[in-house]
């Protein structure tokens, strides 16, 4: 019996997908991911502003998939929020803007209102060393503002293409 258990568990675990995309709401916007996201929430000073960050993530087939969302509030802050998050994003990948590429934003899903900082590509470096991609979006949605960040060496279309584009409202 057991010779016939581990060749099954093999071709069944064969047959699961490596994305295996699901909705992931958060706050007023509902995103896809992956894989079964942790959640965590943490007080963070962004421009000067004291905010709590709640967040969401999960890692697949070698990438990192993580969504945050800020609580602004101020529309007049969140340009200074956007940034100093931006300058903060691209230092933890130990690069800067100079060498960040501006891409094309991709078409958001349903969701009316939804205006989007510059989406980024990047090459950088993990923590630990060693080579990584990234792409970097900053939305805003009234006093909100959501960041997405995928992290891969290498990042390829199968991983950004659904992460980017299915944002809905719940």
């Amino acid at each position: 019996m057991l010779r016939w258990l581990l060749p099954a568990a093999l071709v069944l675990g064969a047959c699961s997908p490596a994305l295996n995309w699901r909705q992931a709401p958060l706050g007023a916007l509902s995103f896809s991911l992956p894989c079964k996201p942790d959640k965590a929430q943490r007080a963070v000073s962004l421009a000067g502003r004291n905010v709590t960050l709640e967040m969401q993530g999960c890692e697949a087939r070698g990438a990192l998939f993580a969504i945050s969302r800020a609580q602004v509030g101020d529309a007049t802050a969140i340009p200074a929020v956007v940034q100093a998050w931006r300058a903060s994003a691209l230092a933890a990948l130990r690069t800067d803007e100079g060498v960040a590429t501006v891409l094309a934003a991709p078409r958001y899903g349903r969701v009316p209102g939804l205006a989007s900082a510059v989406w980024l590509g990047v090459a950088g470096q993990r923590p630990q060393g060693g080579v990584v991609q990234a792409q970097l979006a900053w939305l805003v949605l009234g006093g909100d503002v959501y960041h997405l960040a995928v992290y891969a060496a290498p990042l390829g279309p199968d991983m950004t293409e659904p992460f980017f584009t299915d944002i809905t409202l719940p």
